[in-house]
């Protein structure tokens, strides 16, 4: 049996998206999200979805707050938690490796003017 969270999250274009979070209460580890966004329908990264995900609710324009407390749950011990981790961490590395290239290149000028 499946259970459902749906929400509706308000876009940058004053569209608003449906998003839909599903779990199989047979495989509490496994959850799929989905959204009504045109990027969603291609198999791409959408920002609605994972807006969701991160518990953000400044553009969730549907009433249930507390649906997306429940989804924090639902996220502990999932696949989802595990792909957000690492993202996290990568996003995190990223910003490091920006950081390391911006003191290089500041090296780079300190040594080209001495």
């Amino acid at each position: 049996m499946k259970e459902t969270l749906k929400f509706s999250i308000m876009a940058e274009d004053d569209n608003v998206y449906d998003v839909t979070v599903e779990r199989d209460t047979n495989d509490l580890g496994n959850l799929q999200a989905m959204c009504s966004c045109g990027k969603s329908q291609d198999g791409d990264f959408c920002s609605h979805r994972f807006q969701v995900l991160e518990g953000e609710t400044a553009n969730l324009v549907s009433e249930n707050l507390e649906d997306v407390q429940a989804l924090t749950g639902w996220i502990k011990g999932s696949d989802v938690e595990v792909a957000m981790q690492a993202l996290s961490k990568a996003k995190t590395e990223l910003l490091l490796a920006h950081e390391k290239v911006e003191q290089c290149r500041k090296m780079l000028v300190r040594r080209m003017l001495d």
